[in-house]
């Protein structure tokens, strides 16, 4: 697999990564920063009473209009 140099900005700084692509570049740097879990009743029930709202991966924020 080729890879490329990809730039990856964020609140936690700038970086240069070598990835094979820009999910993984984006994925090496998260790793650093973020955990990650499968969501337990009882973190659901504190966070949407906090006014947490469940996201959609992959979900289009800013659908386009034709």
């Amino acid at each position: 697999m080729s890879t490329r140099i990809y730039a990856v900005e964020g609140p936690q700084g700038f970086h240069l990564v070598e990835a094979g692509t820009k999910v993984g570049a984006l994925r090496h740097v998260a790793e650093k920063h973020f955990t990650v879990s499968v969501a337990n009743q009882k973190t659901l029930v504190a966070a949407m009473k906090d006014g947490v709202q469940i996201e959609t991966a992959g979900a289009d924020e800013n659908p386009s209009t034709p």
